[in-house]
C-alpha cells in the first residue's frame, strides 16, 4: 500500500485543507493528524468547539480507514469531550483500528492539546465504498 500517497491525496483533499488539517502519518491502520488553531475554532467561551474536534476525529479514523486501499464513508461515532480545549495552539489526533472487516471498520480517535493533554476520545465506524483509488 503507497501510505504516502493516501497522506498526500488527504492533505490536498477541500474540507480538510480548508480548514487547516495536515495528516503527518499514516501506515496500515493508523493514521495521525494535526491542526494549528485559529480564532474561528473557538466557541463563546474561547475553547475549542467541539465541531472542530469531532471533524478532526472523524477525519483521522477515516484517514486510517482508508489505509487498506478503499474510500470509506463514516457510519457511525460515539465521541467523549473529556475537557475543555483551553488555551490550545495545537491539535493532535491519533486513529488506531479496531476491526478492518470487508464491510465494517472500527476505530479508536483521541484527540490532545499541545501538552499532550486529552480532550476528548471515540469510536467511529466506516463503510468502505469498494473505490480502491488509494492502491
Amino acid at each position: 500500500m503507497d501510505y504516502e500517497k493516501i497522506k498526500q491525496t488527504r492533505n490536498d483533499e477541500g474540507f480538510g485543507k480548508r480548514l487547516g488539517i495536515v495528516y503527518t502519518d499514516v501506515s496500515e491502520g493508523s493514521c495521525d493528524a494535526e491542526l494549528v488553531m485559529k480564532d474561528q475554532f473557538l466557541n463563546l467561551h474561547r475553547t475549542v468547539h467541539g465541531g472542530i474536534l469531532l471533524t478532526l476525529a472523524d477525519v483521522t479514523g477515516g484517514t486510517a480507514a482508508c489505509s487498506h486501499g478503499s474510500s470509506v464513508v463514516t457510519i457511525d461515532s460515539n465521541y467523549h469531550f473529556l475537557r475543555a480545549g483551553s488555551d490550545v495552539t495545537k491539535l493532535r489526533a491519533h486513529a488506531r483500528e479496531i476491526k478492518a472487516g470487508r464491510k465494517i471498520m472500527v476505530y479508536d480517535v483521541t484527540i490532545y492539546d499541545q501538552n499532550d493533554t486529552l480532550l476528548g476520545e471515540g469510536i467511529f465506524s466506516y463503510m468502505p465504498t469498494g473505490d480502491r483509488q488509494y492502491e
